[in-house]
């Protein structure tokens, strides 16, 4: 029996990438980065100028705060794009020794020590979820540690995986997991 494999597919990624640098551009524009400095009337000039009225209705320092956010989300989502383009293809493997998932770790989570797969679901989105016997196991940064619990708390497992921008469904992935998964 073959392996079930997601593979990243660059087209895909670079599509998100394009759509996040929008963003940016768009933080950029809000955060008036790119303005000219404003001069002020020369000193001789006895006419008084009105201050210029902004446009908008919302205070200067809240879309300037927005464009900041969006400058520093999207951002982040562009350069996680391109890591994704640029390391490993593999995304996901389930074959009869485990589920192997590069972003969480090396090596393949063997079957005994996988609780539960299932799936998420956020507005639309889905994703599938794994829930460990015993996360310890997989040494993890901190910070990873970190976002593996708020992960462990919303969707109840510590292995979240979107299949966004893989050759694979999510439909396909659970396929596999009955498929390969030892019965009891």
């Amino acid at each position: 029996m073959n392996a079930f494999v997601a593979r990243t597919q660059p087209l895909k990624m670079i599509i998100g990438i394009i759509i996040a640098l929008i963003f940016v551009a768009v933080g950029v524009w809000m955060t008036g980065i790119l303005d000219k400095p404003v001069t002020s009337a020369p000193v001789d000039d006895l006419i008084i100028h009105p201050l210029p009225q902004s446009p908008s209705r919302y205070p200067d320092w809240l879309i300037k705060t927005g464009g900041w956010v969006s400058i520093v989300f999207f951002g982040g989502v562009a350069l996680v794009g391109a890591k994704r383009i640029t390391s490993p293809s593999e995304h996901l493997r389930i074959d009869r020794m485990g589920v192997l998932v590069p972003s969480y770790t090396e090596h393949p989570i063997p079957w005994d020590q996988i609780e539960h797969i299932g799936t998420w679901s956020h507005r639309g989105q889905k994703a599938l979820v794994i829930k460990l016997c015993d996360p310890s196991r997989y040494p993890r940064a901190p910070w990873k540690r970190m976002f593996d619990s708020m992960n462990s708390g919303l969707s109840g497992g510590e292995i979240g995986l979107s299949m966004l921008g893989t050759d694979r469904t999510l439909d396909q992935a659970l396929d596999a997991v009955e498929k390969f998964r030892p019965k009891s």
